[in-house]
């Protein structure tokens, strides 16, 4: 259906997800839609209007992805972003006790890791993709931005997306997204 959107790099990234996740293109598409949307609006929130429509000019596939979300996961409100995406989390079930209502507490500016994290979690569980794997989506995304976006641009949004670095970002022990997961499922 989005067929006329597809450019060689939009490929790549659609086609890395749905190989490295085992998920089918719509799937994929949703999920990179989702979590693109969750950079640029922290992107924005962070460094202005003029970084996010830089990304948003450099990922003209990103609206197409966005309906895909839409489409994939009609209950989801892509307008919440990451709290939207944690609240959904912690509706859908508080066995986890205590920690997550602490967690979205940390959230307070929406960028802490812990909170990045979570809201990955959520997204890729809300497209039925495992929770572990949803760790091996940041660095694709990254290496996208990178393919896509001037240098200067992405070690901003690494700054504020930390974890899209994964393991480069320091926090705790260099844990990074990996640490931070291990933190919030322990």
């Amino acid at each position: 259906m989005y067929r006329h959107l597809l450019g060689d790099h939009h490929m790549d990234l659609i086609g890395q997800l749905t190989q490295h996740l085992g998920v089918n293109p719509q799937q994929a598409q949703g999920l990179a839609g989702s979590v693109l949307g969750l950079v640029q609006g922290t992107v924005k929130e962070k460094l202005g209007e003029d970084a996010a429509s830089q990304v948003g000019r450099a990922v003209p596939e990103l609206q197409g992805w966005q309906q895909a979300a839409q489409a994939a996961a009609p209950a989801s409100d892509t307008g919440g972003g990451m709290l939207g995406a944690l609240g959904g989390m912690l509706g859908g079930g508080s066995s986890q006790g205590g920690g997550l209502g602490g967690m979205l507490g940390a959230l307070g500016g929406a960028a802490s890791q812990a909170g990045d994290v979570a809201a990955l979690v959520s997204l890729a569980q809300r497209f039925n993709i495992d929770s572990s794997k949803a760790m091996l989506v940041a660095p694709l995304v990254l290496d996208f931005l990178k393919s896509r976006l001037d240098p200067g641009l992405v070690s901003k949004i690494l700054s504020v997306v930390p974890m899209l670095a994964g393991g480069g970002s320091g926090g705790p022990g260099g844990g990074g997204l990996g640490g931070a997961l291990g933190g919030l499922l322990g």
